[in-house]
């Protein structure tokens, strides 16, 4: 992309905004950037970004006073926000930070990875894989390493790894991934979308540019929703041009699937026949789990990994904090740590991995974001001993839960964790799996699990007195 002496508008100051400004200056654009916030972490990059020559304003309360040739927008601005209703009305292009970004690198193979849940783990482990064989990357986007971070290294990687949320996709227009995975859909973001339609139909534009050449790898279910429910919309938009491949973990009906615990592959488009990995070998558990493996796989076999190698590399993979993360043992009690578990699939794939028989002290709550918390009955009556219920949600997540189990409300984390230990016997466990996003009582979902890991260093410490 060419943009010397073109103005650039960069609406947000987060990180991904910060990159894309300093992207922007790096090929000699009119950079000015707003923010509708003021904090002592936006003022010190508003300073850094003045002294390049950037224009930066922060705390804004109207539209800025600026025709530009191109706004790029970052992912936590709202649609309905002052800056998000500028970008709008303001003329010129509007693209978002992932496709900014990505428009300096183009010509480099693009596998980008999108989905309710499992999309970090999947970019996780396709960045282990091409790297321990060779295949230089670095995986970036919504996983915390902003695009624009990546355009303005020096080095170019063999493969770049995109995870992408729905909010970065709402501002594409020719990003074309070479591979683009959708891992599944369940309900999400609903204070942001008017219905689950056009939050599918957000995520689905990962694959509207795609070429006959490119591929689409989707999960079963989630490839059964678009073209059972979405037939009309998906061939209208033309996304049908990749070549598709499915995979499932509870299909056998699916290009790869699992069956007696071995990940296997039918043979299509040429792909090795017959079994690929034994899922005991791995270090990741939980049929999700085992689908983002199977993402991962197909992804960096097309890559031209070899099979072998990269079942080899994947079971060597260390899960990563905050998804369904052992944190210690106290008195014959587990404490799992599942604080990326933002909305409620995500909790109902954690409630799979716990035993039957009412063994589990589940730990729930948080910012309210539209979702209906029906749907875990069958998990609640079979596998949870007691919910305790944190944040802005915990009244209406009782609304849905008291007829299935005991609930209780907690007003802190701290306090939650402390009711499970008291209660909880040896055997059981305690499993902070939240529902819903942490922003009503914490920094992130980093924030919230790192808090939990030290609040239950502190309750094996009392134990230890």
């Amino acid at each position: 992309m060419k943009i010397k002496q073109k103005k650039i508008a960069v609406l947000g100051l987060g990180i991904s905004g910060m990159a894309a400004a300093r992207l922007a200056l790096r090929h000699c654009a009119n950079v000015s950037v707003w923010d509708e916030a003021g904090s002592d972490c936006l003022e010190e990059r508003a300073e850094q970004l003045r002294s390049q020559g950037a224009s930066v304003e922060l705390g804004v309360k109207s539209y800025p006073e600026l025709k530009p040739d191109i706004s790029v927008i970052s992912p936590g601005v709202e649609p309905g926000s002052i800056l998000g209703r500028f970008a709008l009305e303001a003329g010129g292009e509007v693209l978002s930070e992932v496709e900014f970004g990505w428009s300096f690198m183009e010509e480099v193979p693009l596998i980008a990875i999108t989905g309710t849940n499992g999309k970090t783990t999947t970019a996780e482990l396709c960045a282990f894989i091409l790297n321990e064989n060779g295949i230089s990357t670095h995986a970036s986007g919504n996983i915390g390493y902003p695009v624009s971070s990546l355009a303005l290294e020096d080095k170019r990687y063999s493969v770049n790894v995109f995870e992408v949320s729905s909010f970065q996709l709402e501002r594409i227009r020719n990003f074309c991934p070479k591979i683009a995975v959708l891992t599944n859909i369940s309900p999400d973001h609903l204070e942001r979308y008017p219905s689950e339609e056009e939050y599918l139909l957000t995520k689905l534009k990962i694959f509207s540019r795609q070429r006959a050449e490119d591929w689409a790898l989707i999960q079963w279910d989630a490839a059964q929703l678009i073209f059972e429910k979405q037939k009309k919309l998906w061939k209208k938009e033309g996304y049908l041009k990749p070549r598709l491949l499915t995979y499932s973990a509870e299909s056998n009906q699916a290009d790869v699937y699992l069956q007696d615990g071995w990940i296997i592959c039918r043979g299509v488009h040429n792909l090795p026949e017959g079994k690929w990995l034994e899922v005991k070998k791995l270090k990741l558990q939980g049929n999700h789990n085992f689908e983002n493996v199977m993402a991962s796989l197909l992804a960096t076999v097309l890559s031209g990994v070899p099979v072998q190698k990269a079942c080899q590399s994947v079971a060597g993979f260390e899960p990563s904090a905050h998804r369904c993360q052992l944190v210690d043992v106290v008195k014959g009690v587990r404490y799992i740590n599942d604080s990326k578990a933002t909305n409620v699939d995500a909790t109902r794939q954690a409630l799979k991995m716990t035993p039957m028989g009412k063994k589990t002290w589940l730990i729930a709550g948080g910012k309210d974001k539209g979702f209906d918390f029906g749907g875990l009955e069958d998990l609640l009556s079979s596998r949870v001993r007691g919910a305790i219920l944190i944040g802005e949600t915990r009244e209406r997540i009782r609304r849905e839960w008291e007829k299935h189990v005991h609930c209780v409300f907690a007003n802190s984390l701290e306090e939650a964790v402390c009711h499970a230990s008291q209660n909880a016997t040896a055997g059981e466990l305690v499993l902070l799996s939240p529902a819903c996003s942490s922003f009503d009582m914490f920094r992130s979902y980093v924030h919230r699990g790192e808090l939990f890991r030290q609040y239950v260093e502190k309750v094996k410490k009392e134990n230890e007195i």
